[in-house]
């Protein structure tokens, strides 16, 4: 009996895999009837055909009366809500990064010069210390200091960035102190030297810093943490997400489908009504064309955004070199011809100006078909029964 157990179970186990196999063939089978009907069910459906005929008329306009206004408005909500995000993204990087990540890098920059400028002075002269500092290094720090200022009103940086740029603020008035006290002692080789050297390390920490572990010291490595921080965020927020490229999908999607709709309709209206709805064709128009629009806009704007965060990183190896004015210079030049070129201002008027006519044209495809369906009694009156 044992045995037998034994060898139905395992005639059992045996017999699973024809099963699922032969179940599996069966849905395979049915899968594939079923998408190889999908086109002539969705046209039956577009054009208002059915196993039945022809579905009657004042049903098929009244249902289409929604159906396509619905269809568009999905669309251009979605196409809109797209374009919106990357413009945000185009005048965030115009208004407030490109300025804050240029003033940053002068400041920086202006920095070095300064300092440059004072060991030229104060180290470098003869007879030793003879030469006071000069309205060139004055110059530098007045520089730096005001285009800190201006970074902090240019509404680019989070509450601890703009924390930090006061820190920052703080330390240069503290650096310009320092060089001073070296100036007034340049009778002394010894103070002048001590002083020079003790700015040179309130600009840059004289220990390698661990940029995971701990926080910026110097003067030039805290403006260099904001500017890597600002970096980050650009590209973060000027990536395409996932939210952006969902939305431009499905608005792709649901637009073939209002088109798809729209030419069954007009099928249905020739067929039935013998006649071709300019009308229609009219007001679907817009709402066809309005994706397109908003798509190449979008796809224009992310592509200046891209060559925008190109010249900005290259700010981070611009140094206190003399030609570091030039190059910044530069740099925010072409970030500026990069912006105009693709045209923002131009296609958000043009968003402006498509998304109203878009909504318009949807609203006038159910009107449309409002219109056409008047004529037509949703339903039969019912006949009155004699009276005994």
């Amino acid at each position: 009996m044992g045995g037998e157990e034994a060898g139905g179970r395992g005639g059992g186990l045996g017999a699973w895999p024809g099963a699922a196999r032969r179940g599996l063939r069966r849905a395979d089978v049915r899968l594939r009837a079923a998408l190889g009907g999908l086109p002539g069910r969705m046209w039956a459906w577009a054009t208002g055909t059915g196993p039945g005929g022809r579905r009657p008329t004042a049903a098929f306009l009244r249902r289409r009366m929604l159906v396509l206004p619905a269809l568009a408005l999905i669309a251009v909500a979605l196409v809109a809500a797209a374009f919106h995000e990357v413009h945000a993204s185009t005048e965030r990087l115009r208004d407030r990064s490109v300025p804050a990540l240029v003033g940053l890098a002068q400041a920086r920059t202006s920095l070095g010069l300064a300092q440059r400028e004072a060991e030229l002075r104060l180290l470098h002269t003869t007879p030793h210390g003879a030469v006071e500092l000069g309205d060139t290094y004055r110059t530098h720090l007045t520089d730096a200091t005001q285009h800190l200022t201006r970074v902090a009103q240019s509404r680019a940086l989070d509450r601890g960035q703009e924390q930090e740029l006061r820190v920052v603020a703080g330390l240069v008035v503290a650096y310009g102190d320092k060089i001073a006290w070296a100036d007034r002692n340049r009778g002394s080789t010894l103070l002048r030297e001590a002083g020079v050297d003790y700015a040179e390390g309130m600009l840059r920490s004289p220990v390698p810093q661990d940029e995971e572990r701990a926080r910026p010291v110097g003067l030039l490595d805290r403006i260099e943490h904001v500017e890597a921080r600002l970096r980050d965020r650009d590209e973060e927020t000027t990536a395409w997400s996932g939210p952006v490229l969902a939305a431009a999908a499905v608005a792709v999607l649901v637009t073939a489908l209002f088109a798809f709709v729209v030419v069954g309709t007009c099928v249905f209206l020739r067929d039935r009504l013998r006649l071709v709805s300019l009308q229609l064709l009219a007001a679907s128009v817009p709402v066809l064309l309005t994706p397109v629009l908003l798509g190449a806009a979008g796809a224009q704007e992310h592509g200046a955004q891209q060559r925008v965060r190109a010249e900005l990183a290259a700010l981070a190896y611009v140094t206190g070199g003399a030609d570091a004015p030039r190059r910044i210079g530069d740099a925010a030049a072409a970030a500026s011809r990069a912006l105009a070129g693709s045209h923002a201002d131009g296609w958000s008027l043009t968003a402006d100006v498509a998304l109203p006519v878009t909504v318009a044209g949807a609203l006038g495809c159910g009107l449309t078909l409002f219109l056409y369906g008047r004529p037509y009694p949703g339903r039969l009156p019912r006949r009155k029964e004699p009276q005994p």
